[in-house]
């Protein structure tokens, strides 16, 4: 879910899979979610008009900050401080696979199911439903409408400092997990290692990721050991 709270003057942008439900669970006492999910000081300055009747939960839980922008009804996007974290490609590409396939009720499931390997999930993804990461936080235009963008890799290092600068009494869990820790590359191709360095270009050149080398490292049974159960 975006996040938004008045209190500390903090909006969240919740990239797929990167720790949002973790950061969302984090925030949950300075998130304004709507009036009655507010604390009680929130709920006083929203009646005494301190605060816009600006709720997260009137967003869509992976708006982008030029929708956002587009949709606040007040100044809010200039004055407050934005954040969010984006992840390697290859991994990402890979913690997306791994959740839809154990998540039964998600509208992909079964499609992946069908699927024979992580490679031609790579092939559909980049040909049918293609998003960069860098689309949820830079406009039409290329500028970016972030104050900060961290990283996946370095999250809770990067947290512990946002709770530092605000003052934030919270503690990160990882919630949500799409799989044990495993070693991504397991998952891929030279060739799906390939399109996605191509595909992903931008997001790469945006925010300092490199193609990884597969060459020695042995590569897991693609598909089986994800799905055989879930068949």
């Amino acid at each position: 879910m975006t996040v938004i709270s008045h209190s500390k003057k903090l909006i969240f942008i919740h990239n797929y899979k990167v720790a949002g439900t973790s950061i969302e669970y984090a925030l949950r006492r300075y998130d304004n979610k709507t009036f009655w999910k507010s604390g009680l000081k929130d709920q006083l300055a929203f009646l005494t008009n301190a605060y816009p009747p600006v709720y997260s939960s009137e967003f869509s839980p992976h708006i982008t900050a030029a929708d956002l922008k587009k949709n606040l009804q007040y100044e809010l996007f200039s004055k407050y401080f934005k954040f969010g974290f984006v992840r390697d490609p290859w991994d990402w590409q890979v913690s997306m696979y791994s959740y839809i396939l154990k998540t039964k009720e998600h509208h992909q499931h079964e499609l992946l199911k069908s699927m024979n390997s992580f490679d031609e999930f790579i092939e559909w993804r980049i040909h049918e439903d293609f998003h960069l990461q860098k689309e949820f936080f830079y406009d039409e235009e290329g500028k970016c409408l972030m104050d900060y963008i961290g990283k996946f890799e370095m999250l809770g290092a990067s947290m512990k400092k946002l709770f530092d600068m605000f003052g934030l009494d919270a503690d990160l869990l990882h919630l949500n997990q799409s799989r044990e820790n495993t070693d991504y590359l397991h998952f891929y191709s030279q060739r799906s290692i390939d399109l996605v360095a191509e595909a992903y270009r931008d997001d790469l050149l945006a925010f300092g990721y490199c193609k990884p080398e597969l060459a020695g490292r042995r590569k897991a049974p693609e598909y089986v050991h994800i799905a055989a159960n879930l068949r």
